[in-house]
């Protein structure tokens, strides 16, 4: 396993960038020394290459949100996620070893993609489209650097000096750059920022949901922002994440927008125009292998009403907790539905989240058109209002204009209609906004699990300690331990507080 482990990272260097004989492996991508970078046509080709992992892993994409889901204590797809048991010596899933070397291929492929590009000349590439594709590369490493730091890190920390922050990496690996120390909480955020802040003053604008954007890398930065503050109840820098809310807001672009159909905008999948960025696949990819396994498959086998019900069931989806909220909600009719199970011999139907399940692998296929289009939702329109409303309340707007981007969103549907909220007291309007980010984004984005580390109910838990009957939560579990493979082979690294 070790030799496995050693092999895979090394391959996402020598995979791109040369052919070692003695490591027999099989190069990852196309491009390589022997086939260089040296033209515009081969740059833009290399950072599309950095989109691969993300749009084709699970752990980018449902392993990873039903796995936060299961955290925050609304789902319970993982025990060792819901009960936070992880450490180095009982990692309980290969997810822990599996979702650090996705971010890493990521990552690999994106310092592969900005260390070629910056050595093209003015007469192999015009300076516009050089600058343009290494911002788009850069976004890129900062969304899979988050991805790592909310995952491996203490995004959390408000100590700027706290040890555990990311391994960074800013050069492809090889077997001479190996072993690395991690940075600090600082210096983890900043390296992040440096990358968000090139991408939002030199990307383009949104044209289409299949890539980043200067509006994707706003919105990235602003949640990053509230997530570190709002857990620790700062106010440092919600100023700042509200801007970038209201400039995405304030400034359309073609192409993305509010939908007034919900039931239309699951249909249409990466198509709809509330997708700012998703996980797109090809028409001529192998679309049963290559999208969400979890959302595909295991959602419906495994976290899913089996029907029809034995007798005391109730038609929750899988949901561990806020059913009583979603059921309720016009929305859940839309969301939720029957999907067969994916596997030939069995044809029992499921309920489950039909949003991200579809009808089923299996039943997918066999549908006349084919329906395929699973989706990975990264941030949809609407999402925009809530934070927006978060941000507002944290910043002392009054209850009610903190509470009016959710019921303009919610205004803008017609299918379902949705009322007005008109909460009463600051308690619920904290409550309505935390609910809102449940009902529209749950098992999308994640944006559930970081709320539910924010917001508090009205005896003052935390949500992810009220839906556990008022347990704590030791802080230090919020992140998985870093895999027992890396501590073996890099011995400048060390391991998160309490994991070991």
């Amino acid at each position: 396993m070790k030799k496995i482990f050693y092999i895979s990272l090394i391959s996402l260097s020598f995979g791109m960038i040369s052919c070692e004989d003695n490591l027999d492996i099989t190069p990852t991508y196309i491009l390589n020394e022997k086939n260089a970078v040296t033209n515009d046509i081969q740059a833009r080709s290399v950072v599309n290459g950095i989109y691969q992992t993300i749009v084709e892993s699970d752990e980018f994409s449902g392993k990873l949100y039903s796995a936060l889901a299961s955290k925050s204590g609304f789902f319970l797809s993982s025990t060792g996620d819901y009960e936070m048991i992880y450490s180095e010596s009982n990692e309980t899933t290969t997810n822990i070893t599996n979702r650090w070397l996705d971010y890493y291929t990521t990552l690999n492929a994106a310092n592969f993609a900005i260390t070629k590009i910056e050595q093209l000349s003015e007469t192999q590439i015009e300076d516009e489209d050089k600058t343009t594709l290494l911002a788009e590369a850069k976004c890129l490493r900062a969304f899979a650097n988050m991805n790592l730091f909310w995952n491996y890190g203490h995004w959390w920390s408000t100590d700027d000096s706290n040890p555990n922050g990311i391994l960074y990496r800013d050069k492809p690996i090889t077997a001479e750059t190996i072993e690395g120390a991690r940075l600090n909480v600082g210096d983890s955020y900043q390296k992040i920022f440096d990358d968000l802040d090139f991408a939002i003053n030199n990307l383009p604008s949104f044209t289409s949901s299949k890539f980043v954007s200067k509006q994707f890398a706003k919105v990235l930065k602003a949640k990053i922002l509230l997530y570190r503050n709002g857990f620790n109840d700062g106010a440092g820098d919600f100023a700042e994440a509200l801007t970038l809310v209201n400039d995405v807001l304030n400034n359309g672009v073609a192409g993305f927008s509010m939908q007034p159909d919900l039931a239309k905008v699951y249909e249409d999948s990466w198509d709809s125009e509330e997708n700012l960025f998703s996980g797109y696949i090809s028409d001529n990819a192998d679309r049963v292998n290559n999208v969400s396994y979890f959302y595909s498959f295991s959602l419906i086998m495994s976290h899913s009403n089996r029907l029809p019900l034995f007798t005391g069931q109730q038609l929750d989806a899988g949901l561990n907790a806020g059913f009583d909220w979603f059921s309720e909600d016009p929305r859940w009719d839309i969301v939720t539905g029957k999907a067969r199970a994916p596997i030939l011999w069995d044809k029992v139907e499921r309920f489950t989240f039909t949003k991200v399940a579809r009808l089923g692998k299996l039943a997918g296929q066999e549908a006349s058109p084919q329906d395929l289009k699973f989706n990975t939702y990264f941030f949809r329109y609407p999402e925009l209002y809530i934070l927006k409303a978060e941000l507002l309340a944290r910043t002392g707007a009054s209850i009610t204009e903190a509470i009016a981007p959710i019921n303009e969103m919610r205004s803008k549907r017609t299918n379902p209609v949705l009322p007005s909220l008109n909460p009463q007291n600051e308690q619920e309007l904290k409550d309505m906004i935390f609910k809102e980010y449940f009902l529209e984004t749950f098992l999308e984005n994640g944006s559930e699990y970081f709320a539910s580390l924010r917001f508090k109910d009205n005896a003052g838990l935390l949500w992810i300690e009220s839906f556990r009957n008022g347990t704590p939560i030791s802080f230090n579990r919020l992140c998985y331990p870093i895999p027992s493979q890396e501590m073996e082979l890099n011995s400048k690294m060390t391991q998160n507080t309490d994991l070991e």
